[in-house]
Formats: structure tokens, sequence, C-alpha cells
């Protein structure tokens, strides 16, 4: 398939549901950085009763990635992540530009491999995420939600469905470097932005 070929026109276009920026970050400090990671495909698998073991098998071998029936595990190829999304229940998370994938591809290999095992659909306009980095990633979380982040209590790979600053969302744990990936409905989006950035301001300048 050439490279950026849409396989199914029909999907709504991927536009941003935040203000434009100036630049790539909504919060560029030393210590905190927060930018939209844009243009996902965010496709939701829901096993039906009694097939979540199959339908997690089928999602793994599609995409190479071990998809858990464990609560709270994400699985990750640095490019794609599966993400338990409740009982028998995951989102399959991608960047197209970066796994090189034509828009509506990933949507179209899972329908292929899940079948009739249960039920997947394209989320991808309906969610915005929101990468947070930085050595005081960790205490801005801690000022919006009640999660223990403590590295004791949630590390890389694992993930939640929360409130946070009093919206639910769902919050990914990247890598050891206290990097979060936080997912919220395309309708919270800009008012959840807002409350990220505006506890990041005590960090401004360091």
């Amino acid at each position: 398939m050439p490279e950026n070929q849409d396989v199914n026109q029909d999907l709504p276009l991927r536009l941003s549901p935040l203000l434009p920026t100036p630049d790539d970050f909504i919060v560029d400090y030393k210590s905190v950085r927060l930018a939209e990671r844009k243009a996902l495909s965010a496709i939701q698998v829901l096993a039906f009763n009694g097939k979540h073991q199959d339908a997690a098998a089928a999602v793994s071998e599609a995409i190479g990635i071990e998809c858990s029936t464990e609560p709270g595990i994400v699985n990750s190829n640095g490019i794609t992540q599966v993400c338990w999304n409740g009982p028998n229940s995951w989102m399959v998370i991608a960047s197209d530009d970066e796994s090189a994938r034509g828009r509506g591809e990933l949507l179209q290999t899972l329908q292929a491999a899940v079948g009739d095992l249960g039920a997947v659909v394209d989320q991808s306009h309906g969610r915005c995420c929101l990468r947070l980095s930085g050595a005081r990633a960790r205490q801005v979380m801690a000022k919006n939600t009640a999660i223990d982040l403590h590295p004791r209590a949630f590390g890389p790979g694992q993930c939640a469905m929360t409130s946070i600053a009093h919206m639910n969302a769902t919050i990914v744990q990247v890598d050891d470097a206290q990097t979060y990936d936080l997912f919220v409905i395309r309708s919270l989006a800009r008012s959840f932005a807002h409350a990220i950035e505006h506890a990041c301001r005590e960090f401004e300048n360091g």
C-alpha cells in the first residue's frame, strides 16, 4: 500500500479539538512538557461474552503486541499501544505517521482479525491524547488525580481509568522517565488541557 494512502475515505478527518498553539508544545518548561499526540488511530475492541481470551489472542497475532486480559495493563512496541479499557475491552492506539499505516488500515486489520469474536469500533475522532513528561510530571498529576503514582504502585506498562481534573480520563504510564499519556473524550479536551496546563505553571521556572 502506498505510504499515507487512505484505506477508508469515509472515516472522519482527525482534526485537533484544541486551540492552535504557537509551537509543538502546550507547555514547554525545563522540568515538564505537555503536548497533544495528533492524528492518532484509537480503535475500541470489545469482546463478546465468553470470547475475551480468543479475541485477545486474535488482536495479539494481528499486530504483534500482547493483548493482556489482566486489568490495568498496557503493552506497546513503542509505536502502537494495546491498552486495557475495562472488562473484556481494549483500546488499540497508534500514530498513523509513526506506524506508516494508511488512515483506516489499523481499523481494518483489527476488524478482520477479531471477526465475530467481538465488536471493533473506530473512536479516533472522539478521543484526544495529551502527553505529559518531565521530572515534575508526577507532581503535576498528583494535583489532578487521587491515584497513587509512586513507582511502588504505578509504573510503565500500567494504565487506569479514573478522574483527572474532575473529568473521566485514562492515564497510561509510558516509561520510567515520568511520561504519561492522558486520554479524554473530545468534547472535554480544551477544559482538560487547560487544567493540566494550569497545574504545570508552578514549575515554569524549574
